[in-house]
């Protein structure tokens, strides 16, 4: 008969086991991608010898620059979705602000109306976007890309937003209106600087998601305006050419790895502002 204190022991060894387990699977795969991308393509039936980089070579991140055309996706990329951040913010900061500033069920239909459209899969936008944009001129521009992000950003950001400004305590507006504040003051000078952390952690979260699309750079994007994600297709080879493995992880390390180093030196921001709405000072 087994106690009660072991079967505890038990469960917390088998809990523990079970996390172990879960998390070799979660490491595996991109400690796997940066490992295949410093080995060559022939190696890539052997799991084992990936990890153990039998066959170091540096040839694959040198082949991402020259034949990939890394800078040049990079470019655009970084184009796209700096151009999608500040418009997103422009846009819908006042916006936001706005909504909570009105009453009563106008301002749950105009919420719902703006989350609408991120109900919409990505996909069904993806034709139709391309037909209008053939005949406004927009088809491959950087420009239509943009607006095809901006299509996805806005009811996002503006839902975020409303949350944060919805948070703001009212006493701070009220003592605003009190020391005569304008509502442009009371705007900027009160209530922005309350849900900043949020605006700041929306910009990045922003960012990483117009640099990680690829659906509608893959359908929009002409030769001129492809990201990174639709450059990394041209080592997928073809009927006569293989898939170039070993290029493509070098590709996908460098595409994430500005994102991820992003990420980290604003960890702190985005916390702070996925918490933002408590009182400061």
């Amino acid at each position: 008969m087994i106690s009660p204190r072991t079967r505890r022991r038990l469960l917390v060894v088998l809990l523990h086991g079970m996390l172990g387990v879960w998390l070799i699977y979660s490491v595996l795969p991109p400690v796997m991608l940066i490992a295949a991308s410093f080995n060559s393509t022939a190696l890539f039936r052997s799991p084992l010898d990936l990890l153990l980089l039998r066959d170091f070579t540096l040839t694959n991140f040198s082949q991402a620059f020259t034949r990939g055309a890394f800078w040049f996706f990079f470019q655009n990329s970084v184009i796209i979705s700096s151009a999608a951040v500040v418009i997103t913010l422009v846009v819908c900061v006042p916006m936001a602000y706005g909504l909570t500033k009105i009453s009563g069920r106008a301002k749950s239909v105009v919420s719902f109306g703006v989350l609408a459209m991120r109900f919409i899969p990505y996909v069904v936008l993806a034709l139709p976007l391309f037909l209008v944009y053939v005949n406004l001129g927009l088809a491959g521009s950087r420009a239509g890309l943009l607006l095809a992000h901006l299509a996805i950003h806005i009811p996002f950001a503006t839902w975020m937003l409303i949350g944060y400004f919805e948070s703001v305590p009212p006493e701070l507006e009220k003592a605003g209106i009190i020391d005569g504040c304008s509502p442009w003051n009371l705007f900027w000078n009160v209530t922005l600087p309350v849900v900043r952390p949020g605006i700041i952690a929306l910009a990045i979260l922003v960012f990483i998601m117009s640099w990680n699309e690829y659906l509608f750079a893959l359908f929009l994007a002409g030769s001129n305006a492809q990201p990174l994600t639709v450059g990394i297709t041209r080592f997928l080879g073809g009927a006569e050419a293989g898939v170039e493995y070993g290029i493509i992880a070098a590709y996908s390390v460098l595409i994430v790895s500005p994102v991820i180093v992003f990420a980290l030196a604003a960890n702190r921001l985005i916390v702070s502002g996925m918490t933002a709405g408590a009182v400061k000072g």
